[in-house]
């Protein structure tokens, strides 16, 4: 159940995301799909994803866009961490929301105790919201937005495109 405390337009982001992921991943599996155009069915299998480094991100971060375009909104794309892998202090204008599909993401926040999200789990990352992401093992996970994805860095000797190229 959603908290009262929650705004109706975070509400609203998290039933826009939910139909989506019912769209996207349910009703594949069901015959109301056979009424519809094959050729319009979108279908990203994770084993023929084309993965690329995530420049935004420390090394080793990778990255494959599913749906949309996330520097203009409404986007999709899964993020995959190495083992040990921590994203520095940071932040994002807009939500995010996010399901961990292998592994676990645990989420860094100063005054808050730590909460990791198990595979499976599905999280939101509120814009502005300071923190930090540590995978222990390699995590997969598929992020949605409805508006443009940026990241900023507490430290701007953290930010991986402030790094001198040798």
């Amino acid at each position: 159940m959603i908290a009262k405390s929650v705004s109706k337009h975070k509400k609203l982001i998290i039933m826009k995301f939910a139909l989506k992921m019912l769209v996207l991943f349910v009703l594949p599996f069901t015959n109301s799909i056979a009424q519809n155009p094959i050729d319009s069915m979108i279908v990203r299998n994770l084993q023929n994803l084309q993965w690329q480094p995530k420049k935004t991100l420390p090394p080793g971060a990778m990255s494959a866009i599913v749906y949309g375009d996330p520097t203009k909104g409404n986007y999709d794309f899964y993020g995959k961490f190495p083992k040990n892998y921590t994203v520095p202090t940071h932040w994002h204008t807009f939500d995010c929301m996010v399901i961990i599909l292998k592994g676990s993401m645990t989420i860094k926040r100063d005054k808050f105790p730590d909460t990791t999200i198990e595979q499976g789990g599905f999280f939101t990352l509120p814009g502005k919201m300071r923190y930090i992401a540590y995978c222990s093992e390699e995590c997969i996970f598929l992020v949605h937005g409805l508006n443009a994805f940026d990241i900023f860095y507490a430290n701007p000797n953290d930010d991986p495109r402030n790094q001198i190229a040798h």
